[in-house]
This record gives C-alpha cells, sequence and structure tokens, in this order.
C-alpha cells in the first residue's frame, strides 16, 4: 500500500536530510587523499525535486482572505537529499539523480546551471530501481571506485533484488529509509487477511516470504486456525531486516527513529556497508538521535 506523494515534505525530513548530510562529508573526508581511488559517487534512487515546500497544518494567519493567504506570504523550502549531497565541503567527483516525475526532473537538470563546476551530474528520469541496474552495468572495476547510495521511498518501492544488486559490488555503502510505520505496518492488518498484491510487495520489499512468521503467531480455537499479529511485529521486522542487510553488506548502523510532528514513528534511517570505517562515521550520526541499538547477534 503506498500513497502518491504531494510533492511537499514533513518538518521531520529536516532530521533526516541533516543526518545525510553529516554522512556524505565524513565520508568523503575519509577518502579524499586515498591516491589509489579513481573515483567517487553519490546516488539518490528518490531524489525529488532538489527543493520541497514545507508541509505544514491549514492555520489562519494575520492577513488572511476569503482567497487565502496574501500573494506576499511566507513559504519554508527545504534543501532536498540533492542539493545536500551536493552542497558538502568535499564533493563527490559525479552525481546521480534518479526521478519518475517529470516536473521534478525538470527542476532537478537546473542543478547543472546552479553547480557550475567539475563535478559530473547525471540526471535520470524513470524507476529507480531499474536505473540504478542500469547505472551499475557502467561500473565494471569496483576495486577502484566508491559510492554511497541513498534510498528514500515514499513507500515500498525498493525490492531487496535492488539492494543485493548494490551490495554484490563489495565497494557501495547505502543509506535506507525502512518505511516501517510510514508504509508497512500499514499493509500488516490484525487478522493476518491481507490482500495478494499487498503480499507480493511485501515479499519484494523483504525478498522473502519469511516476514509473515516475524508478525503472525498461528493458532487455533473452536473456529479453526487463526492469525494473530504479535505486539512486537515491528521490532521484529526491524531486527530482521538490518540482519538480512548485514548479511548482504558485512555491516550494518544502529536504525535510527525519525518521528512526525505528534511524535509517531515514520521511519528508520539504517546504514549497511562493506567496511568498518563507514560503519564508526554511521554509528556516530545515526546514533545521536532516537533509535533502535543493534543487538548483539547482528
Amino acid at each position: 500500500m503506498t500513497k502518491k506523494s504531494d510533492g511537499k515534505v514533513g518538518p521531520w525530513a529536516k532530521e533526516k536530510l541533516e543526518a545525510l548530510g553529516q554522512y556524505l562529508e565524513f565520508y568523503t573526508t575519509a577518502l579524499k587523499n586515498q591516491t589509489w581511488l579513481k573515483g567517487t559517487a553519490f546516488v539518490d534512487g528518490f531524489a525529488g525535486p532538489g527543493l520541497s515546500p514545507i508541509r505544514t497544518k491549514d492555520k489562519k494567519v494575520d492577513g488572511d482572505t476569503l482567497f487565502g493567504p496574501p500573494d506576499d506570504a511566507e513559504v519554508e523550502f527545504l534543501k532536498g537529499s540533492p542539493r545536500v549531497a551536493l552542497d558538502i565541503a568535499t564533493p563527490f567527483s559525479s552525481y546521480v539523480f534518479i526521478e519518475r516525475a517529470a516536473e521534478r526532473v525538470a527542476e532537478l537538470k537546473k542543478l547543472k546551471t546552479d553547480y557550475d563546476d567539475k563535478r559530473e551530474i547525471d540526471i535520470r528520469q524513470g524507476d529507480a530501481n531499474t536505473e540504478i541496474l542500469a547505472w551499475l552495468e557502467t561500473h565494471p572495476d569496483w576495486k577502484k571506485y566508491r559510492a554511497v547510495v541513498f534510498l528514500d521511498p515514499f513507500g515500498m518501492q525498493l525490492p531487496w533484488t535492488t539492494i543485493e544488486a548494490l551490495a554484490a559490488t563489495g565497494s557501495i555503502e547505502v543509506l535506507i529509509n525502512f518505511p516501517l510505520d510510514m508504509a508497512i505496518q500499514r499493509t500488516l492488518t490484525k487478522s493476518g487477511k491481507i490482500p495478494e498484491a499487498w503480499q507480493k510487495r511485501l515479499d519484494a520489499l523483504f525478498g522473502s516470504p519469511d516476514w509473515r512468521n516475524l508478525v503472525y503467531e498461528e493458532s487455533n480455537d473452536l473456529f479453526g486456525a487463526r492469525s494473530d499479529k504479535r505486539k512486537d511485529s515491528g521490532d521484529r521486522l526491524l531486527e530482521w531486516y538490518r540482519a538480512r542487510l548485514k548479511k548482504a553488506f558485512g555491516h550494518v548502523s544502529t536504525a535510527r527513529l525519525i518521528k512526525n510532528t505528534r511524535g509517531n514513528p515514520l521511519y528508520y534511517l539504517i546504514w549497511a556497508g562493506p567496511h568498518k570505517l563507514g560503519l564508526k562515521g554511521a554509528e556516530y550520526i545515526l546514533g545521536k538521535g532516537e533509535s533502535i541499538r543493534p543487538n548483539k547477534k547482528t
């Protein structure tokens, strides 16, 4: 179950983007003096327009009329992940921004004018998973290249097959928005009766149908077999997903919880990668917020 984005972002997105910027700065600084390195890349799979208006509750302000606020009413915009990545002090040598919506791609293309320097900016319109796989094919020698891929879907548009392809390079790190409460929990009914289409999306997201055993407890009563949703199903899914990331990449971070303005959980930011140094930086940055700490088993 996925809602269509209206192009606006919640104020809580600031926390996510600050963490992203901090990690990217750490990453490029750590690699800038490595003479063996031929290049670094930042890939944004769900880039958005580059600048997004912040979603706020409707409220009357001084000067409102029957037709709404005056023309000069102040609107706050948030610098999106593409600009966050481009603005770090030690830039990547190349950037790939992927976006499906044509109007947002048009906004992204303005970045080439706004950042008129030696950085290579590749803007691609299309499905994030398809374009990421196509991009991977252009980099046959991952021994001399490094990359960070930011995967921030609005819902459940990130299948495990994409994660596996990135991990297989042995040289790519990922920062993932795991939409536990924003999307996943909304599909998990209490009774366990889930539409087939939703089940297929969950299977693709996790790369396995085993999520059902973590979410539901099977039992029998006078009316026959029944399924009951476990109270700790969210925690189980999160830790299972982290464990799968660790198996794929080698290292996985603390899962940093992002909440909305009412204090309700939305999603978790998770880092995964092949190197301990990356884990050290990710733990320091993602560990600053509210988080689920990794247990000894994962």
